[in-house]
């Protein structure tokens, strides 16, 4: 939804991160899945996940401005309730990267509330696109 406002290094490693997000807790449910591709389609198609990055440390000094940790925070959190559940396994992720990015637990919680009710509306809507042949995931 906002990840066309992130540069071409950010895009890299926020796809990192909603990796790293979607693995944590051991399987990647259908849903995560198809949320992540739409994801990638959205930042161009063409995006590569740095490994070490998936594998190792994130990358949070590329998020250099404020727009760009809210946009990381947000995204993320709806990848986190495309499948319904918000693991307990990846909420470690989110809450270490809004920490470092200084946002308050105030702000996370509204994010939070935001992503519950945007990530079902934000896969019903790439259901009705799928239906029609549109495009394919």
């Amino acid at each position: 939804m906002f990840l066309n406002l992130l540069t071409e290094r950010q895009k890299q490693s926020f796809l990192a991160l909603a990796t790293k997000v979607v693995m944590a807790d051991g399987r990647v449910a259908e849903k995560e899945h198809v949320t992540l591709n739409v994801r990638v389609a959205e930042m161009g198609g063409n995006i590569q996940a740095p490994p070490d990055e998936i594998y190792g440390e994130p990358n949070f000094a590329v998020f250099d401005s404020p727009l760009s940790r809210t946009i990381v925070v947000l995204e993320l959190m709806v990848i986190a309730y495309s499948d319904g559940e918000y693991h307990e396994d990846e909420r470690p992720i989110i809450k270490q990267l809004a920490a470092n990015f200084g946002i308050t637990d105030e702000q996370v919680s509204r994010f939070e509330t935001w992503a519950k009710r945007q990530s079902p509306l934000s896969a019903e809507g790439w259901d009705f696109i799928v239906e029609t042949g549109a495009f394919e995931v």
